[in-house]
């Protein structure tokens, strides 16, 4: 046994005491920490009040016998690991307990210690294996989880980390950042981690559908409640009952429906559209918004009350531009990702194109980051992408960055549009001067002159 490690904790289980006391002599040798009981009811509940990591078992109980004794083990703790004893060779009921999950079986009289204390020695090693197997299934279902949530910055493990200690609790969630920063996968993971988790996730994009089509998509309705209503039909918040209902652009929603939105959130219950009976939910809510919210309260498009019920714990998602250690980290997920999509080699990026994607600001964030590297997989010819295989709207958008999209006289104007051809030309060409001067009709004297002036840098 490992000195650093606890002892492991054996519980004897005998109708016999003078059986518990042999064996709690025989194994204290070893340094476990032992206890015992004398029936199969007692050992049931020692088990669901403290952690063992085997159990000595006899087969013969009058209470329980051992066998159902060890089915109800199991089913408290899959992971313990149980040796039978029994009087006899009692075949087929030892055949029985070890295809229901004892490790081992010991032969009362205990005549040879070592046959003893070798086979809890055994038992506790399988115990150690099932252990550390469980660990390793959690921690790949909790990677797995949050496996879309990308990136090693401080700001996006913050926002793993307030994912971690809300999604145990009931209480609503505002979800606020840009377009295209992952607000969606931010609220999927925090269902995911919760106790709803094996319930339905249901997610409606507010900002995407017509007032009435909202509320009926919400709420439900009845039959004849409006024209085209043939049937009787249950909404989004029956449907996520015991789940989560993600309500993304929270801000779009219309005055009125904002009111409906707040009853159900303080009471719990609503009515479909053209109904009268109340239909009780229990549904979380969480919501998100690329909006500031506060603002649009002041400015009275926003319920007050609803914003203070939507918002009991926020989280901020932050866009690309403040985490650019991650960009590296999507590239890769990114390009993986769309090879395997379309069933083909993972791509190279060459170092100009890297330090390009890196230092551009990505006003789309990660969503437009996602379309460039798929796009890009899809039709660059090369195993490695270059400068001339990202869309030339992107090479536009960024010289509009650098410059800014200012109202500007005829000569600045005129500047503008040279320095962004010339930057285009040399993008196409993967920054060859031979190539653009060719391209572009520019002496290569005339070109490293104007490159200098423009302040034009890789």
């Amino acid at each position: 046994m490992n000195e650093d490690s606890l002892p492991a904790k054996i519980l004897i289980v005998d109708d016999e005491p003078y059986i518990c006391e042999v064996l709690t002599e025989i194994l204290e040798d070893d340094n476990y920490q032992i206890e015992s009981v004398c029936s199969g009811s007692d050992a049931i509940e020692k088990i669901r009040a403290d952690i063992f990591d085997l159990i000595l078992l006899d087969i013969g109980m009058p209470d329980i016998g051992g066998i159902d004794v060890l089915k109800q083990i199991l089913k408290i703790e899959p992971t313990i690991s149980v040796i039978m004893a029994t009087a006899q060779r009692d075949v087929e009921t030892v055949v029985e307990a070890i295809k229901i999950g004892a490790e081992d079986y010991i032969v009362k009289p205990f005549n040879d210690i070592e046959v003893i204390k070798n086979a809890v020695r055994k038992a506790l090693k399988i115990k150690a294996i099932k252990d550390e197997n469980r660990f390793l299934k959690d921690q790949l279902r909790q990677h797995t989880r949050t496996s879309n949530i990308i990136g090693n910055s401080n700001q996006i493990q913050d926002v793993l980390n307030m994912i971690h200690k809300v999604a145990p609790l009931n209480t609503s969630v505002l979800i606020t950042g840009e377009t295209g920063t992952g607000k969606e996968l931010v609220a999927r993971a925090i269902h995911q981690f919760s106790r709803r988790s094996e319930q339905k996730f249901v997610s409606v994009n507010c900002g995407g559908l017509p007032e009435t089509l909202l509320e009926s998509t919400l709420f439900g309705y009845e039959k004849g409640a409006f024209t085209g209503a043939f049937k009787q039909t249950k909404g989004l918040f029956e449907e996520a009952d015991g789940g989560t209902l993600f309500l993304d652009e929270i801000a779009e929603t219309s005055p009125p429906l904002q009111v409906r939105l707040l009853r159900v959130l303080q009471e719990k219950t609503f009515q479909r559209v053209g109904g009268t009976a109340a239909i009780h939910v229990d549904v979380r809510i969480i919501s998100a918004t690329n909006r500031d919210l506060q603002k649009e309260v002041k400015s009275k498009n926003f319920r007050e009350d609803l914003f203070y019920r939507l918002n009991v714990i926020a989280i901020r998602v932050p866009p690309l531009r403040e985490r650019k250690e991650d960009i590296l980290l999507l590239i890769k997920h990114f390009l993986n990702k769309y090879a395997v999509m379309h069933d083909s080699p993972v791509r190279q990026l060459d170092p100009a194109v890297l330090n390009f994607l890196i230092k551009y600001q990505w006003p789309g964030n990660v969503r437009e980051l996602e379309n460039v590297i798929e796009r890009t997989v899809a039709l660059a010819e090369g195993a490695t992408i270059k400068l001339s295989d990202l869309p030339d709207s992107l090479i536009q958008e960024d010289s509009d960055q650098v410059t800014g999209r200012k109202s500007l006289k005829y000569s600045a104007a005129k500047q503008n549009f040279e320095r962004n051809f010339l930057l285009r030309a040399l993008h196409r060409n993967a920054w060859n001067i031979s190539k653009t001067a060719r391209e572009t009709g520019i002496p290569r004297q005339n070109l490293y002159q104007k490159i200098k002036k423009f302040k034009i840098s890789r």
